[in-house]
């Protein structure tokens, strides 16, 4: 049976993205203050994200809200009652209480179609990294593979999709809770650049610092060295906090160093970039351990 891919806007995915590649996408909503906005409007162009960037650039404090019980249940209805199967792959459930609320709606959809399948995977993964697990599923899915086939894939290789990542400015880790405010000072005056990653449960975790930021990218770099497998075979996804410069150079290291000849980039999405801030850069690949 004809099965859709969903996912949600954590991905980064872009817009053109989405629609040539057929997936369905479920969108986090992101404020500055009484301003609700989409984080996967209808839109072509990045000018949006631009803003988003430029607002907290000026100090704007940002928030996020989850994906909420009627949009899981809108999306997938609408796809059940076109006949076909789904599988949702989702935002990190140690981030998010999202893919929660969306394998709630799951189980209750089995009780009203009891012959169809239906799957909810928790990628363990966000940003592009998220977007990598995507992006296999529309390869198997293409190549004629099941939804089963395509469902075991993920879970036989869920931990095998890397993330590595580091960010500009200390304060937005503050404000989130993944450092002090001593830290946050102390880093931002000696110039020290923190390089992390998510790790198996799916958690942001610091791996180590860098003094400076090329210092920092180059670590990022260094890193899909170390675990990548068959990095002149694979498409690499760069994500960035409106740091074009930047990606640019990780970009430039990848293809010198490594034979990287294929790359999928694109902004963070608000949904991450509230807590990492402008400046982030991340690398996500297919490695043999995260």
């Amino acid at each position: 049976m004809a099965f859709e891919i969903i996912t949600d806007s954590s991905t980064g995915l872009s817009q053109k993205y989405v629609t040539k590649n057929k997936i369905k996408m479920v969108s986090f909503k992101y404020y500055f203050g009484d301003e609700e906005f989409d984080t996967f409007p209808n839109t072509g162009n990045d000018d949006w994200v631009k803003e988003f960037y430029a607002r907290l650039r000026k100090k704007q404090s940002a928030n996020t809200s989850m994906i909420n019980e009627d949009v899981f249940t809108k999306a997938f209805t609408n796809i059940l009652n076109e006949g076909k199967d789904f599988i949702y792959l989702a935002f990190s459930s140690a981030l998010s209480g999202t893919c929660e609320i969306a394998v709630g709606v799951m189980e209750k959809l089995k009780l009203l179609y009891p012959d169809r399948k239906m799957y909810v995977f928790d990628t363990k993964s966000a940003a592009q990294g998220q977007a990598l697990n995507v992006h296999f599923a529309i390869k198997h899915r293409d190549e004629g593979r099941t939804i089963d086939e395509v469902y075991q894939w993920q879970v036989k290789n869920q931990l095998k999709i890397c993330h590595w990542f580091t960010v500009d400015d200390l304060f937005f880790l503050k404000r989130g809770g993944r450092i002090s405010t001593a830290t946050a000072v102390a880093g931002t005056a000696l110039g020290i650049k923190p390089i992390m990653h998510v790790n198996n449960e799916g958690k942001l975790i610091k791996m180590g610092t860098a003094r400076g930021r090329r210092a920092s990218l180059d670590v990022l770099v260094e890193k899909f060295g170390a675990t990548a497998i068959s990095p002149e075979n694979q498409k690499v996804f760069i994500g960035h906090g409106d740091c074009h410069e930047d990606m640019k150079y990780v970009q430039k290291l990848l293809r010198d160093n490594y034979g990287v000849k294929e790359f999928e980039t694109g902004y963070i999405n608000p949904v991450i970039g509230v807590h990492s801030g402008p400046g982030t850069m991340t690398v996500f690949f297919y490695g043999t351990e995260r």
